[in-house]
């Protein structure tokens, strides 16, 4: 499995308004252009700076070629929410791949 990870530090003046952006155009997104997309969202518990939240959104797929799709439209989503919040949503993003044991 592998999970394409953002993870947005978002102002907390913004937050309910980030929260329907994700809900109305990032995640549908996602799930309109990988089928096979499982996509969840967390709050990260660690407070890292003051007066904002921070979120991750974990979209797994099984197919390697699927991470092409997320990472060209995961970058055209966030210049989008960069458009709409400014410098109250900052991101990161990471590939992870699965290690299986045993």
């Amino acid at each position: 499995m592998y999970i394409f990870n953002t993870t947005f530090m978002i102002d907390d003046a913004i937050v309910e308004d980030w929260k329907q952006w994700m809900d109305r155009n990032y995640i549908p997104t996602m799930k309109d252009l990988v089928k096979s997309i499982r996509v969840e969202l967390y709050e990260v518990m660690a407070v890292v700076e003051e007066g904002n939240t921070n979120y991750s959104c974990q979209m797994q797929v099984t197919n390697p070629a699927d991470l092409d799709t997320i990472n060209k439209y995961n970058a055209i989503l966030i210049n989008n929410a960069k458009g709409t919040f400014g410098d109250k949503c900052l991101t990161f993003s990471s590939i992870l791949n699965e290690v299986k044991f045993g």
